[in-house]
């Protein structure tokens, strides 16, 4: 049931002309259930990639885009998880780059034991029309 729900709504979702589909995943091992695995399309954005390093004290995010691409903004957003499931941002961090590629890092003191979602927003530019595009994780340190 799960395999043909998802099915159409990739189906409804190419005809209605959807530019961004997002990844549903069931539990269990992926490649076991024959699960379909449904990544986020973008038509200019190649990847969007945020990367937290507790060790390090570093999160950082980025994003690329095809060759067409003129410029790049991007928001970077750090938060953690609050007792009643919700999360508060703790750390933000920008940038803007006139090519497609742009990338951005910083520091944070990070506490064992929290769960952390880091968030990687940002418009990608060809000339002056633009697509939204977005990616986040969660990790527990």
């Amino acid at each position: 049931m799960i395999k043909k729900t998802a099915l159409i709504m990739t189906i409804l979702a190419i005809l209605l002309g959807a530019s961004n589909v997002y990844a549903v995943a069931s539990s269990g091992d992926m490649l076991d259930n024959k699960d379909i695995i449904i990544v986020p399309f973008w038509e200019n954005a190649k990847e969007v990639k945020p990367t937290i390093l507790f060790t390090d004290g570093i999160y950082s995010g980025s994003i690329r885009g095809s060759s067409e691409v003129t410029k790049i903004s991007m928001t970077v957003v750090l938060s953690v998880k609050n007792t009643n499931g919700t999360y508060s941002e703790v750390s933000r961090t920008s940038n803007s780059a006139n090519s497609n590629f742009v990338t951005k890092s910083s520091t944070y003191s990070y506490v064992k034991g929290k769960t952390y979602k880091l968030t990687v927003t940002g418009q990608v530019y060809v000339g002056t029309t633009y697509e939204n595009v977005e990616n986040s994780i969660t990790a527990t340190y």
